[in-house]
């Protein structure tokens, strides 16, 4: 069963924008070679950490979508884990949030009258 996955990917700077550039595409490519075809790619670049990061003050912030297997995820977890230019990674799973028709017509009346 597929399900919606949002990974943010913290890089090293030090690689440059070319580094990073082949980091996040290895990370497309290992998707592509297991069937999940449309990655939303969003580049934040290079931003300073609330706190070092492996000995790092600055990284830069990369976020990916798509909609894949578990066990898709659970393997590139690991290689995210054991690669060292990532100094951190991390897959949230989105689920679509449906509000009741009667919460929507509240918060729509709200707006209007705002």
């Amino acid at each position: 069963m597929s399900r919606d996955y949002e990974l943010t990917l913290i890089v090293d700077s030090q690689l440059g924008d070319d580094g990073v550039g082949q980091t996040v595409e290895q990370y497309k490519t290992y998707l592509a070679e297991n069937g999940i075809t449309e990655v939303g790619v969003d580049r934040r670049g290079v931003r300073k950490l609330a706190y070092e990061v492996k000995k790092h003050a600055q990284a830069d912030f990369t976020f990916l979508q798509f909609a894949g297997e578990p066990d898709v995820v659970a393997e590139m977890d690991r290689q995210l884990g054991l690669d060292e230019h990532v100094l951190r990674h991390l897959f949230v799973r989105i689920d679509a949030v449906e509000f009741p028709e009667e919460e929507t017509a509240a918060v729509e009346a709200a707006e209007e009258e705002s």
